[in-house]
């Protein structure tokens, strides 16, 4: 009995350092883009949203089929011809990729934004925290899930809660960044002057990358208004909530590609329909 449950964490462990092996190719990916990102062309920029989105989308998609599945499972049932026409399919994957081409972007401005190491970092050591988070919620789960589905919806849990406990960290390290002084300025001036700021070879990013500093200058010179009766404070909260809201996208996004690349590595596995019916 020892000899097996020895066995079994032992498999449990070469399977958890094997996920961290994949997974650490994304933000050392990452890192590569923002040292890099700024020199590519038109034409490389929307090869790589398209395939970042592609990838993103293989995850997306087989999420969506666990929900459809278990939709099914316990609303139509198995011999009706309608439970083969829901499963999912090409119509629910084209849902995904749309889905998944905007957040594919705006990972990319970010990315190739980016100034400081918090972002990057975060994201490296965010690794082995994915991974333990699955497996402590696949285990959680083995008493409770269909095993069909046990491994997507431990995925989808890790997922909710590393996107808080990042967009946590990230939030808290903001606290303590230093923002450009945006106060003795108009908005629109504060907005153009970010924006000038941005430089990239390719004319497609240049122009994304101006929108988002264009969003940010607007976020800090919101922020920074705490002359009493020029602003309200409500105002100033609505700016760092833009802000907020932003880095919850660039997290998310982030996080995407990681659950698509686990899902590419575990695919028959996880895919349930490779389980019996």
């Amino acid at each position: 009995m020892m000899a097996m449950a020895s066995a079994s964490g032992v498999r449990s462990l070469r399977g958890a350092l094997n996920d961290m092996f994949w997974l650490l190719t994304v933000p050392l990916f990452l890192i590569v883009l923002s040292r890099m990102g700024a020199l590519l062309s038109n034409e490389a920029v929307i090869g790589l949203v398209l395939g970042l989105a592609l990838l993103m989308t293989a995850g997306i998609w087989l999420r969506a089929v666990v929900r459809r599945r278990i939709f099914l499972a316990g609303a139509v049932r198995t011999e009706s011809p309608w439970y083969r026409r829901l499963r999912g399919g090409p119509l629910m994957a084209l849902v995904a990729l749309l889905g998944a081409v905007p957040l594919a972007t705006i990972l990319v401005v970010a990315t190739v934004r980016v100034t400081g190491p918090q972002l990057l970092v975060g994201m490296v050591l965010n690794v082995p925290l994915l991974v333990l988070l699955r497996e402590f919620w696949h285990r959680r789960l083995a008493g409770h899930a269909v095993p069909r589905f046990r491994a997507m919806l431990a995925l989808r849990l890790a997922l909710v809660v590393n996107l808080g406990l990042l967009f946590l960290a990230l939030a808290i390290a903001a606290l303590f960044q230093t923002y450009p002084e945006l106060s003795g300025l108009t908005l629109v001036e504060a907005m153009l002057s970010e924006a000038g700021r941005q430089e990239a070879a390719s004319g497609l990013l240049q122009a994304l990358m101006q929108l988002a500093a264009a969003k940010d200058a607007a976020a800090w010179w919101l922020g920074q208004q705490v002359l009493p009766g020029v602003i309200e404070p409500g105002l100033q909260v609505a700016g760092w909530m833009i802000l907020l809201a932003t880095d919850l996208l660039v997290v998310w996004s982030y996080l995407l590609i990681c659950a698509s690349v686990l899902t590419l590595v575990h695919w028959r596995a996880w895919h349930p329909g490779s389980h019996s019916e």
